[in-house]
């Protein structure tokens, strides 16, 4: 799909390593992102975070299930948490979580969104570290709500370097969901400029 899709990739994972398993936080613009990032985080064995809702969807959530991605019940507290402490147990496995620390896919690509705070939840359970991942471009190729695709498009993806939470414990949840916001807005934006 990437080859056909006449786009131009600027890819820097330098700052990670492919012997380790992290917790991944991306950015999130388009319905390209599922595939690119099935392709270039290939290296690491990792399984999607999503809300219980996209479970549901005819075949696209039965493709989630048969993965093994991890659901999250955003509406049933205990059961979110459940949840959560399932995908720590996947972490822990070897795999590395995925999760788009917006919650959603961001219509405007000029900024981030706040990030929700549930991924910190796990990252922090899980003790793994926090990679951040950065994308610039997928709006354009597929822009929410459009079906139609815009071929021939430049499209970046950098990871920062990984955030050790060892130093922190679950009650510093915001305290690293700010660490996190900041660095990831800032790249961003640079990488918007360049």
């Amino acid at each position: 799909m990437l080859d056909s899709s006449g786009c131009e990739f600027d890819v820097d994972l330098s700052e990670l390593d492919e012997n380790q398993t992290y917790v991944f936080m991306v950015n999130h613009q388009s319905f390209f992102d599922i595939p690119l990032l099935f392709h270039y985080l290939s290296p690491w064995q990792f399984k999607f975070v999503a809300k219980k809702s996209l479970f549901d969807f005819p075949i696209f959530g039965h493709a989630m299930a048969a993965g093994k991605h991890i659901s999250i019940d955003r509406e049933n507290r205990r059961q979110g948490m459940k949840d959560i402490q399932h995908a720590v147990e996947v972490a822990n496995s070897g795999h590395s979580p995925l999760i788009f620390p917006e919650g959603t896919r961001n219509p405007n690509p000029n900024k981030l969104l706040p990030f929700k705070t549930g991924g910190m939840i796990l990252a922090l359970k899980c003790q793994k570290p926090i990679a951040p991942i950065l994308m610039v471009g997928p709006e354009k190729f597929l822009y929410k709500g459009k079906l139609i695709a815009s071929p021939g498009q430049k499209i970046k993806i950098k990871a920062l370097p990984p955030i050790d939470t060892t130093q922190y414990t679950v009650r510093d949840r915001e305290k690293v969901k700010g660490i996190l916001q900041d660095a990831m807005e800032k790249a961003y934006a640079e990488m918007r400029n360049e």
